[in-house]
C-alpha cells in the first residue's frame, strides 16, 4: 500500500470489499502528482494519501466504473509467466482498501439508487409546495363512481358541461387536408418499433419546406379527433391518440408556422372540429420565436412549432380539486409525445422544450394565464441530409462563446 501522509479516516480493521462492488473514483476525489509520487485527497474530509508513480496504471483503472472482480482479474492477468498470483492481488486489495478509507471512492449501487443526490434545494420550493399539496395518504378518500356521476348529473342541470370543442370565433380558417393525402414520406415503411427506436430530438434543419400534408398529418395524429361518444352531460366525448383525465383532453394546440409551403407564416389555433386552422395573426414568427423560447436560435429553423396550453376551465368543471393538475400536466406529454412519433413516421426532425418565455406567447396569442396557461412547445421541420446527428445546432453557445 501507498505511505500514508494524512487520513482521518483511517481503519485498520476495515473488512476485504465483495468482488461484486463497483466502483470509481468519486467527486471528492483529487489527484496530483510528481515524478515520484502520486497524492490522492479528499477535498471533503482534508485526507490524503501518497502512491508511487509506478502504480499510476492501477489507480487510473477506478476513474471509470469497474467491478472488483474485473480489477482483480486483471490483476492476475498481468502476473509474468511462472511468478505467484498472490502478491499482485495482495497488492491490489490493499491498494483499494487504501483508496476506500481514503473515502474516495463511490459505489455504483448508490450512485444508480440515488442515495448520493441531496433532495431538490430551495429554488426548487414553488414546485414542491404543489406536489406535497396534491399528495394523498393512505387515508383519502375517494368518490365513489355511481354517486360521483349522480353528483355530476344534478350539476349539469343547472351549468351544461363545458364543450369538448374550443375555437376562436370570427377569425378567418384555412381548412386542412384529410390527414396522410398526398403525402410522400420518407418514412412511411418504417414499424412502430423503428419509430419508436429512430426517435430523436433534432436541433438542426434543413430550412427546406415542410408540406401542408405533413403539417394536417401532425396536429391530427397529435391532437385529432380520431372518434366522438355520447355525452349525456354535455356534447361528446372525444377520443385521440393519447389518454386524456375523464375524457375531456383540456389541452389545446397554437401552430406558429415559420416554413410550410402552401400555409402563410402567422399564428393559428387548431380546431379540433374542423380540423383547420383559425388564423390569430399573419405576422412573420421568425422576427421573435427564438426570443419566445428561451433565445434558442435554432428553433427558428424548424417548419413550425405548436405552442401548447391548457384549457383548464374544462377539466375543472368536472374536476374540482388539484390533483388533476397532476393529470393535465401528463396529457401534455401524451400528446407531444403522439406529435413526435407521428414526426418521426414522417421522416421529419422534432422537438419539445420548456424553455419558454411565457408572457410572450400569452400576448402573442391572447392567453389568460388562470384559464389556459403554456405548458410547452413541440416543434418540426424538414431534417438536413448527409449529416448523422441532428441534434447539435448549427452554432452552439457555451459559457457566451459562440462555439459553432
Amino acid at each position: 500500500m501507498g505511505e500514508s501522509e494524512k487520513d482521518d479516516a483511517e481503519d485498520p480493521g476495515a473488512a476485504v470489499p465483495s468482488a461484486d462492488l463497483v466502483l470509481r473514483f468519486s467527486e471528492a476525489a483529487i489527484v496530483g502528482m510528481d515524478d515520484e509520487r502520486i497524492l490522492i485527497g479528499n477535498r471533503d474530509t482534508g485526507g490524503y494519501r501518497f502512491w508511487a508513480r509506478a502504480e499510476e496504471e492501477c489507480l487510473g483503472r477506478y476513474m471509470s466504473w469497474r467491478s472488483l472482480r474485473d480489477i482483480l482479474a486483471e490483476a492476475v492477468h498481468r502476473v509474468a509467466a511462472g511468478d505467484e498470483i498472490a502478491p499482485a492481488v495482495n497488492a491490489e486489495l490493499d491498494r483499494l482498501v487504501g483508496l476506500m478509507t481514503l473515502g474516495v471512492l463511490e459505489d455504483r449501487a448508490a450512485d444508480l439508487s440515488g442515495a448520493r443526490l441531496d433532495p431538490p434545494g430551495p429554488a426548487w420550493e414553488p414546485a414542491l409546495r404543489f406536489l406535497l399539496a396534491t399528495r394523498t395518504t393512505a387515508d383519502t378518500i375517494f368518490a365513489i363512481p355511481e354517486e360521483y356521476n349522480q353528483m355530476l348529473a344534478e350539476r349539469a342541470r343547472l351549468e351544461r358541461q363545458p364543450s369538448a370543442y374550443y375555437e376562436r370565433p370570427g377569425v378567418p380558417v384555412l381548412q386542412l387536408s384529410e390527414p396522410g393525402a398526398n403525402d410522400s414520406r420518407k418514412g412511411r415503411s418504417k414499424s412502430f418499433k423503428d419509430v419508436l427506436l429512430s426517435r430523436r430530438t433534432t436541433r438542426r434543419f434543413s430550412g427546406e419546406p415542410m408540406t401542408e400534408a405533413q403539417l394536417s398529418t401532425l396536429l391530427y395524429y397529435g391532437w385529432g379527433e380520431t372518434k366522438t361518444v355520447p355525452n349525456p352531460l354535455g356534447d361528446v366525448f372525444l377520443r385521440k391518440t393519447s389518454p386524456s383525465g375523464g375524457s375531456l383532453h383540456p389541452v389545446e394546440v397554437y401552430p406558429v408556422v415559420l416554413n410550410v409551403e402552401g400555409v402563410p407564416r402567422g399564428l393559428y389555433h387548431y380546431s379540433v372540429r374542423r380540423h383547420a386552422l383559425e388564423e390569430l395573426s399573419r405576422e412573420d414568427p421568425r422576427d421573435w420565436v427564438a426570443h419566445a423560447t428561451g433565445d434558442q436560435q435554432w428553433v427558428a429553423e424548424a417548419g413550425v412549432v405548436f405552442l401548447i396550453t391548457a384549457f383548464l376551465p374544462r377539466t375543472a368543471w368536472k374536476y374540482n380539486y388539484p390533483r388533476v393538475a397532476r393529470a393535465v400536466i401528463s396529457e401534455v406529454g401524451f400528446s407531444s409525445q403522439s406529435a413526435f412519433l407521428t414526426a418521426t413516421w414522417q421522416g421529419l426532425g422534432a422537438f419539445h422544450t420548456i424553455a419558454l418565455r411565457d408572457q410572450i406567447w400569452e400576448e402573442k396569442l391572447g392567453l389568460d394565464p388562470i384559464r389556459e396557461p403554456v405548458f410547452g412547445l413541440t416543434g418540426a421541420g424538414t431534417l438536413e441530409e448527409d449529416i448523422d446527428d441532428h441534434s447539435r445546432p448549427r452554432q452552439e453557445v457555451a459559457l457566451g462563446v459562440d462555439v459553432s
